[in-house]
C-alpha cells in the first residue's frame, strides 16, 4: 500500500513539470508571432515619426523609412519563424491561427500600407489615401480568406499572393530608394541607380502607386503562389542550388536592390504564369471545339 502511495506522489510530482514543458512549447510559436505584431507596431509607429520629421523639416541622423521598413523584413521573419516552430514542435492551434492573422494585418496590412503612403502615395492626394485603404482592407481579406480555407487549401501552394511577401515588395522598395551603398559598385548597379534616379519622379508619381494596387488586387485574387513550406533538401536540383547560391551572395553584396528584383519577380511570375495557363486552357478548347 506505501509503496503504491510512493507510485502515485511521484506520478503527482512529474505531472506539473511535464505540464510545464507543455505549455511552455506552446507558448514558443506565439513568442515569435508576438514579435511580429510588436515590430509591425514599431514600423507604424517609426513611419509617422519620419514623416512628422520631414514636415517639420527637423534635423535626424537616420534615413526617414528605413528602420520601419526594416521592421517589417524581420516581421516577415518572425512570421516565417513562428510557422515553422508551430509545425515542428507540433503545438499548431486555433488560438495560434487567429493571434498570426491579427498579428499579420498589423504587420503586413496597416504597417506598409501606411510607410509607402507617408513616404510616396501621400504626395497624390485623395488618390494616395485611396490605395492605401485599398490595400489594408485587401490583406484583411487575405488574411480572413486564408483562415476559412486553412484546411482544405493546398499545402504546396498558396491561393493570393501571400500578405508577407506583398508586404516585402513594399518595404524593399523603400529600402532600395533610400539605399546609398551602391556608389562605386560595378558598372551594372551603377547604370540601374542612375537609371533610377534620373526617373524617380515617374517611378514613384506611376509605378509605385499602380505596383501597390496590384499587389493588393493580387493578394485577393485565385492565382497560385509557391510556398517554401513542403521543399525537402533532397528535391532540390543543381541548377536551383546553382540561383540560390547567386541569391545569397546577391543579398550578401545589395540586399535592397536583390530582395526587391526577387519580390517583385515572385509577384509578376505569378501572374504572369496564370494569364498564360488561362490562354493555353482557351487554345485547346477551341481546338476541341473545332
Amino acid at each position: 500500500m506505501s509503496a503504491l502511495k510512493s507510485k502515485t506522489n511521484d506520478f503527482q510530482m512529474e505531472r506539473p513539470a511535464s505540464t510545464r514543458l507543455r505549455k511552455t512549447i506552446y507558448l514558443l510559436p506565439n513568442m515569435f508571432t508576438a514579435a511580429n505584431m510588436v515590430l509591425g507596431i514599431l514600423a507604424i509607429a517609426y513611419a509617422i515619426n519620419d514623416s512628422l520629421t520631414l514636415s517639420l523639416l527637423a534635423e535626424t541622423k537616420t534615413t526617414p523609412f528605413v528602420w520601419p521598413a526594416r521592421f517589417i523584413v524581420i516581421a516577415a521573419f518572425m512570421d516565417f519563424m513562428d510557422g515553422f516552430v508551430a509545425r515542428a514542435t507540433g503545438t499548431t492551434s486555433k488560438f495560434g491561427m487567429e493571434f498570426d492573422s491579427l498579428s499579420d494585418l498589423v504587420s503586413f496590412g496597416m504597417a506598409p500600407a501606411l510607410l509607402i503612403y507617408l513616404s510616396v502615395l501621400r504626395y497624390l492626394n485623395v488618390w494616395g489615401l485611396c490605395i492605401m485603404v485599398l490595400y489594408i482592407v485587401c490583406a484583411a481579406i487575405r488574411l480572413a480568406r486564408f483562415n476559412v480555407q486553412a484546411q482544405v487549401e493546398e499545402k504546396s501552394h498558396f491561393m493570393g499572393l501571400p500578405s508577407p511577401a506583398a508586404a516585402g515588395i513594399l518595404a524593399s522598395y523603400i529600402l532600395f530608394s533610400q539605399w546609398g551603398g551602391w556608389y562605386g559598385t560595378g558598372i551594372i548597379l551603377n547604370k540601374v541607380m542612375g537609371w533610377y534616379e534620373e526617373n524617380l519622379t515617374f517611378v514613384e508619381l506611376y509605378f509605385i502607386p499602380f505596383l501597390t494596387v496590384v499587389i493588393a488586387l493580387v493578394m485577393i485574387s485565385t492565382i497560385s503562389y509557391p510556398s517554401l513550406k513542403k521543399i525537402k533538401l533532397e528535391t532540390i536540383k543543381p541548377w536551383t542550388l546553382a540561383f540560390l547560391v547567386m541569391f545569397i551572395l546577391s543579398m550578401l553584396k545589395a540586399f535592397e536592390l536583390t530582395s526587391f528584383l526577387v519580390l517583385t519577380t515572385y509577384l509578376f511570375w505569378g501572374l504572369i504564369r496564370s494569364l498564360t495557363k488561362k490562354s493555353v486552357d482557351r487554345l485547346r478548347r477551341h481546338r476541341i471545339k473545332a
